[in-house]
């Protein structure tokens, strides 16, 4: 079906910067931009554009979730503006990559796209995973197959003990209209895909979290979705945000760090400490050269001072070893140059993809 007012829609949010294309041949996928999600300059159209797929007359190729919010992020997630006489269906949050499925009128397989591109690692693999374990000529055409996907290489938090699966979490049709969970548990069951655990939960009150688990999307009978998740995913996921160079600095420096890191799985937690050890050998190591340089100057008048350090000193260290000089705490300027230094550097030392 063609729906050419909101691929219009989407095109102006592009222009106005709140959304991204991304296209291949005559497709496009629109994912919003990483400043809508942090400014919230959410409306109607761009919640959308989370991995839809158009095709250049307005034709749709695939219809996800629109975008939705976690628990009290929003108005409308706020529990007492949700609506708790609904029927409401509480299931696990899988914590892999989303999966948007499309099928393409003379391909003879089906293809997944992740949220804002066709082409990512995460979207090649599920696609294989897909058409060679799956009878995909029982899926619907005319429909959107929404799915989570989980392999061991593509671990976010959540360990699911190496195993390698689609989890189908939903179908849209192409028109919007959301299929019934009871439906998609029935296409589930024929083609052999998991589908997210439920729960029988009241999210009022206190929410207990399994370990191990991201926690839950509510999702009300008028469609509207919900997401719920744990505080110890929330502290690790933060903790994920901070795997560059820049980042670690951050988290060394703040007071976080020796509680949230025990909370960090095997692998990550070393590609973390890596990392830590890569700055802070160097914030070491420019500590130890002002020093050194510092306890050199000539005691002198400051002018003969002045020039020493001049001539002695590399220019981006002049001001921290003026101020040792001055007896000043520089802790806070050798950590701004290893910042510095880490944006010049091309790429992340170590760290996971």
């Amino acid at each position: 079906m063609k729906d050419y007012i909101l691929y219009q829609k989407l095109l102006r949010e592009v222009h106005e910067g709140r959304v991204n294309v991304s296209r291949t041949g005559d497709l496009a996928i629109f994912k919003y931009t990483q400043d809508t999600h942090i400014q919230g300059l959410w409306n109607d159209t761009n919640r959308q554009a989370r991995g839809i797929i158009f095709r250049s007359d307005g034709t749709v190729v695939a219809r996800p979730f629109p975008k939705f919010f976690n628990l009290g992020e929003v108005s409308e997630t706020m529990v007492e503006n949700l609506p708790w006489d609904e029927e409401i269906e509480i299931a696990e949050k899988v914590d892999g990559s989303c999966g948007i499925g499309y099928f393409l009128t003379g391909d003879v397989s089906w293809s997944l796209a992740t949220p804002g591109s066709m082409e990512s690692n995460q979207a090649k693999m599920g696609t294989q995973i897909l058409n060679a374990n799956y009878p995909t000529q029982l899926l619907p055409k005319d429909c959107t197959p929404i799915f989570e996907i989980i392999y061991p290489e593509n671990r976010i938090v959540v360990d699911y003990k190496g195993e390698t699966f689609l989890c189908l979490l939903g179908v849209i049709e192409h028109d919007g209209t959301e299929w019934h969970p009871m439906r998609v548990d029935q296409l589930a069951e024929k083609c052999g895909f998991k589908r997210p655990s439920r729960y029988n939960l009241d999210l009022r009150g206190d929410i207990p979290f399994e370990d191990n688990h991201e926690g839950y999307v509510a999702r009300f009978a008028s469609g509207r979705r919900v997401k719920v998740k744990s505080p110890a995913y929330l502290r690790v996921h933060r903790l994920l945000n901070y795997m560059s160079p820049k980042g670690v600095i951050e988290l060394i420096r703040g007071k976080e760090y020796g509680v949230t890191l025990r909370e960090l799985p095997h692998g990550i937690r070393q590609d973390f400490d890596d990392i830590r050890a890569y700055v802070q050998t160097m914030h070491d190591k420019l500590r130890i050269e002002t020093e050194d340089i510092a306890g050199r100057i000539p005691d002198a008048d400051r002018k003969t001072q002045a020039l020493w350090i001049q001539a002695n000193t590399p220019k981006t260290l002049t001001g921290i070893v003026f101020g040792l000089l001055d007896k000043k705490k520089m802790i806070d300027n050798i950590w701004k140059i290893v910042l510095e230094k880490v944006k010049d550097e091309k790429g992340k030392p170590v760290t996971q993809e």
